[in-house]
């Protein structure tokens, strides 16, 4: 009976660093997916603002893909990926002023086109004078957000987000922390 009651103790033993060992691999897993960055993200050194030079009115009517994509590279959105195991790439639905953008980010290329799009993660909303105000002056960028002149939604599933990379996206955007970022997203 005691040889019993001790091997139980022992069993029970393993029972558990098998388990702290399992919440260790799966918490360097989330480590792991948290600072996943595209493997070959697109970093163009020659990429030109379209508005240097331009008036903000001048800017305003020549407006187009190249200012979003411009946008979009500034905040980082190469290094959205898509989910493990999973096809589904990021898309970003812009709206700006009286116009509809989206973007599509494929192994870190950044592809905008003019329109609505079918299927988008999130949606960017803004006025074409911020966007120009944006590609003027990078700090400025969190400075509209912030002050409620531009605004982000969030619009796929919380588990989506977190799994292409959105939560750095999100901090370049509004400058807020990643940890209450991580919180927010996932108790609202």
């Amino acid at each position: 009976m005691m040889s019993v009651l001790l091997m139980n103790k022992k069993g029970s033993w393993v029972v558990w660093v098998s388990v702290a060992l399992v919440a260790v691999l799966i918490a360097m897993i989330f480590y792991y997916f948290v600072s996943f960055k595209s493997n070959s993200p697109i970093v163009n050194s020659n990429i030109v603002n379209p508005a240097e030079g331009l008036s903000v009115e001048q800017a305003e009517t020549t407006f187009n893909e190249s200012f979003v994509y411009y946008f979009l590279y500034n905040v980082k959105a190469y290094e959205l990926h898509n989910p493990p195991l999973s096809d589904s790439k990021p898309s970003i639905w812009m709206l700006i002023s009286d116009d509809s953008y989206y973007a599509e980010i494929v192994n870190g290329d950044i592809s905008v086109y003019k329109g609505n799009p079918k299927e988008y993660d999130i949606i960017i909303k803004t006025t074409k004078k911020e966007a120009v105000k944006m590609m003027d002056d990078k700090n400025y960028i969190q400075n509209s957000f912030v002050a409620g002149l531009s605004s982000i939604e969030l619009i796929a599933s919380k588990t989506t987000l977190f799994a292409k990379g959105y939560v750095n996206l999100y901090t370049q955007i509004t400058g807020q922390g990643i940890t209450g970022n991580i919180i927010r997203i996932y108790t609202s």
